[in-house]
């Protein structure tokens, strides 16, 4: 049985305003999911105090490379935060408490810290949804600076990023200025669910997987691919009405999708189940 969302922390949560979301305690509270004597606020202050370092060492007046440099040599050099290349699929990779305590993580996670600090040292950062690997943006009036965090924080400029592009999908693929679209704080969240999702899944830990599809559907309501996948879950977690529910959502949503048929298929299945049980 699925819980009641309303006792969820994450649900009234993912229902603030855009404007309204922090993005350092929407990955806490995801991660209070595997942790429950996580203490959120304790991890908050390591945050600030981070930030109150790299403030300390930015002059005033200095170039947005200058200020990109500081944060970089603070995080990475200093502090030895890196990406998690030997074991890039660990589970604790997608959780923020982890990725602070051992300092290594995965492009998003990472991505996460290093926005959280830059932000609260007063750096414009955001992140990009960068098909297969999630990168940073400082954004200037007329030429934004786009960083991989999981390198350290290098700079990259376009011959680069279409470089790691076709190093993402093995093969040839053109740069589009939609792959470079600044993510917001919830869509940040959502990925970072959607990995847990998959993980969760291939571990067969179904009623964790389900946990985190649902919290990608309350924090982006339309987002339409999501509600295949917690269909599919719920099926698995014999949550039939549920299942039910979610593939009339994704068929709604998507309008034309190309396995519409399978999807009702599936939905006519479910209904001779319950049938069956009822």
């Amino acid at each position: 049985m699925t819980k009641d969302r309303n006792s969820d922390p994450f649900f009234d949560f993912a229902n603030l305003d855009n404007s309204e979301v922090e993005l350092a305690r929407g990955a806490l509270l995801i991660a209070q999911s595997e942790y429950p004597e996580l203490d959120i606020e304790a991890s908050i202050r390591q945050l600030d105090e981070m930030a109150e370092a790299v403030r300390a060492q930015i002059q005033e007046g200095t170039l947005p490379e200058q200020r990109v440099a500081a944060l970089n040599q603070y995080l990475f050099t200093e502090k030895g935060f890196t990406g998690n290349s030997d074991n890039y699929y660990a589970l604790g990779n997608n959780f923020l408490n982890v990725v602070l305590e051992k300092k290594t993580g995965i492009p998003i996670t990472l991505a996460v810290v290093y926005i959280e600090v830059g932000r609260r040292a007063g750096l414009p950062l955001v992140g990009i949804n960068f098909p297969s690997h999630f990168l940073v943006k400082y954004r200037l009036e007329h030429l934004d600076i786009f960083l991989d965090v999981f390198e350290d924080g290098v700079c990259l400029t376009d011959d680069m990023l279409q470089a790691k592009l076709e190093a993402n999908f093995e093969g040839p693929v053109r740069l589009e200025p939609t792959m470079l679209a600044e993510a917001t704080d919830k869509e940040i969240l959502a990925r970072i669910l959607r990995n847990l999702t998959r993980t969760y899944t291939l571990l067969e830990q179904y009623e964790k997987a389900v946990t985190a599809a649902e919290r990608i559907t309350w924090l982006l309501p339309n987002a339409v691919g999501d509600y295949r996948m917690l269909g599919y879950l719920y099926y698995k977690t014999h949550a039939y009405s549920q299942s039910i529910t979610a593939f009339e959502t994704y068929l709604r949503l998507a309008e034309v999708a190309p396995d519409t048929e399978e999807v009702k298929q599936n939905i006519q299945h479910l209904q001779r189940l319950l049938a069956r049980l009822n």
